[in-house]
């Protein structure tokens, strides 16, 4: 078994390759081809703790054990921490286990990337990132992936840590990085917004998302949690990971469910879009909303991708349990 750390994994992830790869993922989601676990929630007082698995003949067995601990961004620490299990499919061995916070990231900034690309307005230049977190590090090299952007807004709760953020990501992209602090001012002819919080209420104003734009909600992913409100979704065309999964984690969506803003049928799937089932964006003017609480199929190709690319370059540490 190999033993591959945080440090190594975005050496064996580039973001190029696994954007497409995600892609991959999403019509594995909708063709129901992968077998998939139903995610497991344990409750703390200090946070959450999440269990998920997927399986797929190609690529092995994936298991993911998750702790999600609000607090710790007051410490530095990361408000997400992981390990990720890959086995193999024909005998069952253990591959490799490897950092998962790392991995989260980065393949949560991929599949977000995907869907920006595939539903925002290829002439965007200005883009709203929400959060401060390790993810939304992450999110900024998704962006920088898949759009030429100009500018990126960061908005975060505490402005000296939003600044700190600004100040130790800007090297590493050629987008302007600003701090903004008040959305009215943020929101303002952006054709991007993407949210990467811990948020249990919405974190702006629905009716200033410009017309044209595409907004991501990737840090929500329970029913108590919610990054937006109802007068987003009432006026977006509604993108997801798989219909099922957002109607019993996603809490803005089911919020807005329950207000009767919304309903299931009407959500698509972002696979569905890829088969030509269903159609992406459909107008210059048309705002979408792609909505994401994680799949456990996005995990198992990040991690047999990285235990062959690891295998293949000899990284990490060779282990026998």
């Amino acid at each position: 078994m190999r033993l591959i750390s945080a440090a190594e994994i975005p050496e064996l992830l580039p973001m190029d390759q696994l954007i497409p790869l995600m892609g991959e993922a999403f019509c594995l989601i909708s063709t129901q081809q992968a077998s998939v676990a139903k995610r497991q929630v344990l409750e703390l007082a200090s946070g959450t703790g999440l269990l998920m698995g997927a399986a797929l003949d190609t690529k092995g067995i994936a298991a993911k054990l998750v702790s999600v601990m609000p607090a710790n961004l007051e410490h530095n620490l990361p408000g997400s921490i992981g390990l990720v299990l890959l086995m193999d499919a024909g005998n069952g061995s253990p591959l490799a286990l490897m950092d998962g916070t790392c991995l989260t990231a980065i393949r949560t900034a991929a599949l977000n990337a995907f869907a920006i690309d595939l539903l925002s307005r290829p002439q965007s230049r200005t883009a709203l990132l929400v959060g401060c977190g390790t993810q939304a590090a992450a999110q900024l090299l998704g962006l920088s992936s898949v759009r030429q952007l100009e500018e990126i807004r960061v908005m975060g709760r505490d402005e000296l840590r939003t600044e700190a953020f600004v100040d130790h990501n800007q090297s590493l992209l050629e987008a302007k990085l600003r701090v903004f602090m008040d959305p009215l001012i943020a929101m303002q002819d952006v054709d991007i917004i993407v949210a990467a919080t811990n948020s249990h209420g919405p974190v702006l104003p629905g009716r200033l998302v410009p017309t044209g734009c595409h907004v991501s909600g990737i840090g929500s992913f329970k029913r108590g949690m919610c990054e937006f409100d109802n007068e987003i979704l009432s006026k977006a065309s509604i993108f997801v990971e798989n219909r099922l999964s957002a109607s019993i984690e996603a809490g803005e969506l089911i919020s807005a469910m329950e207000a009767g803003t919304t309903r299931v049928e009407a959500w698509t799937e972002i696979g569905e879009v890829l088969s030509g089932l269903r159609p992406g964006r459909e107008s210059e003017a048309e705002i979408t909303f792609f909505k994401s609480v994680g799949h456990s199929v996005f995990d198992l190709l990040a991690a047999h991708a990285v235990w062959r690319t690891a295998t293949e370059q000899d990284i990490g540490t060779v282990w026998q349990p």
